[in-house]
């Protein structure tokens, strides 16, 4: 099996490595320092398939050097930045641009569908079948691995004491960018209410609630950060929340992941969930940009 993986890994970074030095000889100038993100991403992600390589990053690491499953996660981590960040800063200037044509605004409004099935079902898939779900553990122990607890009354505490602060900081974030760019501002809300299309109310909210916040935190905190550890898994959270580019939001988003973070170490799971369910479902109820 580790013989066609690498084949796959060392094919998929080197596919995208080419995509980027294709890229960086047709950009111009502004977009080509994207192009190099996604070749130094790819070309990470390729190098850590060479065993030095790996075992030095798996002393930073809680990773096991000869795991086929962290060097996949390890390798898909690097070639996932790079693109994510390519999209961040080639891709997503060029879709505010176009996103002025009625017909591609059609194209680009998201239903409840493209929500249940990515992030949540995407993310609870990988999440699952990534800590071993019936091939190295039962159930239990795959609902034991990822943080799974009975909930308590502690978990509630810390979503009400911890949710505020991340609301009042989404505002704060926001008040800051109406002043140093108030036309990027507008123009990331005008594509954000484009892309939710009819995911307003209360409805909308509980959907993009329970999407973003059982979805990702199953996948992020629970099967991804206690290898990876606190930053590189918010780091990798961050670069998933790029779609609008890298703006004041992209700061945010990075500071909720370390927090989320910090919930799912000294917490639970449980409570890292219910901090992104609830600050997910007050933001859309409430409409700030951030």
């Amino acid at each position: 099996m580790r013989t066609p993986l690498l084949l796959f890994l060392g094919m998929l970074n080197l596919a995208t490595l080419l995509t980027g030095a294709s890229a960086a000889a047709t950009l111009d100038q502004e977009s080509r320092f994207g192009a190099l993100v996604l070749i130094l991403g790819s070309g990470l992600g390729g190098a850590v398939l060479h065993p030095d390589v790996r075992r030095t990053l798996a002393r930073g690491f809680n990773l096991r050097a000869e795991s086929a499953l962290d060097l996949t996660a390890l390798s898909l981590t690097f070639w996932a930045l790079g693109v994510n960040l390519f999209q961040a800063l080639v891709l997503s200037p060029r879709l505010f641009a176009v996103a002025q044509s009625p017909e591609i605004q059609l194209q680009l409004q998201q239903s409840y569908l493209d929500i249940l099935v990515f992030p949540l079902l995407t993310f609870l898939l990988a999440a699952f079948l990534g800590v071993g779900l019936y091939t190295r553990r039962t159930q239990d122990e795959v609902l034991r691995r990822l943080g799974f607890e009975r909930p308590s009354w502690r978990d509630a505490l810390t979503a009400l004491l911890i949710t505020p602060g991340l609301i009042g900081l989404a505002f704060l974030t926001e008040a800051v960018w109406r002043v140093v760019d108030p036309s990027g501002l507008e123009q990331v809300g005008s594509l954000s209410e484009l892309l939710l299309g009819d995911l307003q109310g209360v409805p909308g909210a509980l959907a993009i609630g329970i999407a973003g916040a059982l979805g990702e935190e199953v996948f992020f905190r629970g099967a991804y950060q206690p290898r990876m550890g606190i930053l590189l898994t918010a780091l990798l959270f961050t670069s998933f929340h790029t779609q609008y580019g890298i703006t004041l939001a992209t700061a945010l988003v990075f500071v909720i992941g370390v927090v989320l973070g910090l919930v799912r170490r000294y917490r639970s799971l449980n409570a890292a969930i219910a901090v992104h369910f609830f600050y997910n479902v007050v933001l859309v109820l409430l409409n700030p940009v951030g």
